[in-house]
């Protein structure tokens, strides 16, 4: 594999992280590392939060910290089931930023990804989006030809059309935007999990994602009901913050994790149960 390309230096000082979780796809992480490295605004630092992964994927990280530098962090768990949770915690607790953006290791950021998201960050609010779904062969050839889908223009676009969900995603001026006072923003499916944006402050208060969600599914939407429960409203950060989604075979939800949900919605908790204050306890523990 080639090495990443030189690019935009960083300018400023970090008040904004990037957590990416990422699971043995190694070259779908390549694809999101490249779009960070090319955003318009660069104030940021990355973390990946690896739940697991092999050699191949830590190869990937190890170039692109040649190229971030300082930048980017890989923050890596043992293989012990799907813990995306407890990866996502750990991603936090690494981060620098006063504002954690997670994002999801097989959703490509556009080039002004980071610039719509910062724009979007108010007190009282948090952020979620939507997402462009490729085709099983767009996806193939992204992956293959390293192709720069991040960077896609609109001739690309209607070229490739037919391989992608409505187009209009990418052009859809949401009324339900961060500040508006329409009704607030609730994204397809209850998919708050490929993007999510908040204030540090917010993600502590809330204590994080709860650990104990196992397995794909639910805990993105009980990170939402939570926060909800703090008094914040959910925004729409804008079309410029569409991400493009790289095919995947389906997944099932577990149902332990519905049951969980179920759980945060008979009470008022707004904290996880078992989240990043357990977490940090975990690691002063290990250090003593």
């Amino acid at each position: 594999m080639s090495r990443p390309p030189r690019g935009r230096r960083p300018h400023g000082r970090a008040s904004l992280s990037v957590v990416v979780n990422t699971h043995e796809r190694p070259r779908a992480l390549e694809a999101v590392l490249r779009a960070l490295w090319e955003q318009t605004d660069t104030r940021f630092d990355v973390v990946v939060a690896d739940d697991g992964s092999g050699p191949e994927t830590a190869a990937v990280v190890e170039r692109w910290q040649q190229v971030f530098g300082g930048r980017l962090q890989h923050v890596w768990q043992p293989d012990r089931g799907f813990r995306l949770a407890l990866a996502r915690n750990r991603g936090a607790l690494a981060a620098r930023g006063g504002h954690l953006v997670f994002l999801d290791g097989d959703v490509v950021p556009r080039t002004n990804f980071v610039r719509a998201l910062r724009a979007s960050l108010r007190t009282g609010w948090f952020v979620a989006g939507r997402r462009l779904d490729l085709s099983r062969s767009l996806t193939e050839r992204v992956l293959d030809e390293r192709v720069a889908i991040h960077r896609h223009t609109l001739r690309d676009w209607l070229r490739d059309r037919h391989e992608v969900s409505s187009l209009s995603v990418l052009t859809y001026r949401d009324r339900r935007r961060v500040g508006s006072r329409a009704p607030e923003f609730e994204p397809h499916g209850r998919a708050y999990g490929f993007l999510l944006g908040l204030a540090r402050s917010d993600f502590e208060h809330a204590n994080g994602y709860d650990t104990r969600f196992v397995g794909w599914g639910h805990e993105d939407v009980d990170l939402a009901v939570r926060l909800r429960r703090l008094g914040l409203r959910c925004g729409h950060a804008g079309p410029r913050a569409t991400v493009l989604h790289l095919w995947h075979p389906p997944r099932n939800r577990e149902r332990s994790n519905w049951r969980l949900l179920e759980e945060t919605a008979a009470h008022e908790r707004v904290e996880a149960e078992r989240g990043l204050v357990e977490l940090a306890a975990v690691a002063d523990a290990s250090v003593a």
